[in-house]
C-alpha cells in the first residue's frame, strides 16, 4: 500500500512539474500560438500549477523528514523532483532564445494597453498587444527593408494601429499608410536596434 501511494505520489510530481516546465520554458511560443487566448486565464491555470507544487513540495519535505531513519531514494523522489524543476525554471532561458535574433525592437505603451513589436534577423516579425482585462492578440508576419523603412506582410490579419508601411525615424516607428492624426495611429519607440555590419 505504500508502495503504491509512493508511486502516486512521484507520478502526481511528474505531472504537475512537465506541466509547469513548459509553460515556464516555452511561453513565448505558447502564448503566440493560443494567439487571441485571454492572457488572464493561462497566468491563472500556471498560478494553479504553481500553487499545487508548493503545496505537493511542502508535503514531500515534511515526509522525508519523517522518515528519515528509513528513507529510501523512492521516498526523497517527488521532493527532488519538485527542487530540480525550480532551479530549472529559474536558470534555463525561456524559449525565445529559439526563436531568430531581434535586430529592432520597439515598444508601445498606452493607458491600457501596450505591444512589443520585434523584427528578427531571419525577416519575420511578431507584434504582441495586450490590455487590460485580458486583451491578447499576436501579429505575425515577414518583413522586407530599404534603407530606413520597412514593408510588412501580415501572416493573417493587418494590425490597423501601425499598418504595412514603416519608417525608422529619431527613436521612432512610424506609419506611413496610416494618417499620423488618426485616434488609431500608435507611435513605437526603439529599445533595441542591432547594428549595421559593414
Amino acid at each position: 500500500m505504500t508502495e503504491k501511494s509512493n508511486k502516486i505520489r512521484i507520478l502526481t510530481a511528474l505531472v504537475f512539474c512537465s506541466i509547469f516546465f513548459a509553460g515556464a520554458i516555452f511561453y513565448p511560443h505558447i502564448d503566440a500560438y493560443l494567439r487571441n487566448v485571454n492572457y488572464l486565464l493561462t497566468a491563472f491555470f500556471m498560478l494553479v500549477v504553481f500553487i499545487c507544487i508548493v503545496v505537493f513540495f511542502i508535503k514531500s519535505v515534511r515526509r522525508v523528514v519523517k522518515k528519515r531513519k528509513q528513507l529510501t531514494f523512492s521516498i526523497a523522489m517527488p521532493a527532488l523532483i519538485y527542487t530540480t524543476t525550480m532551479l530549472l525554471c529559474y536558470f534555463l532561458p525561456n524559449s525565445e532564445s529559439l526563436k531568430s535574433e531581434v535586430v529592432i525592437a520597439a515598444y508601445y505603451k498606452g493607458t491600457q494597453n501596450q505591444a512589443d513589436l520585434r523584427f528578427r534577423k531571419n525577416h519575420t516579425f511578431d507584434l504582441h498587444w495586450s490590455a487590460t482585462f485580458g486583451y491578447n492578440e499576436w501579429f505575425t508576419g515577414t518583413y522586407t527593408q530599404r534603407r530606413d523603412t520597412l514593408f510588412l506582410t501580415y501572416a493573417d490579419t493587418t494590425n490597423k494601429r501601425i499598418g504595412k508601411v514603416i519608417l525608422k525615424k529619431d527613436g521612432e516607428l512610424v506609419t506611413l499608410d496610416k494618417r499620423t492624426d488618426s485616434s488609431y495611429f500608435a507611435p513605437f519607440k526603439i529599445y533595441k536596434e542591432q547594428a549595421k555590419s559593414k
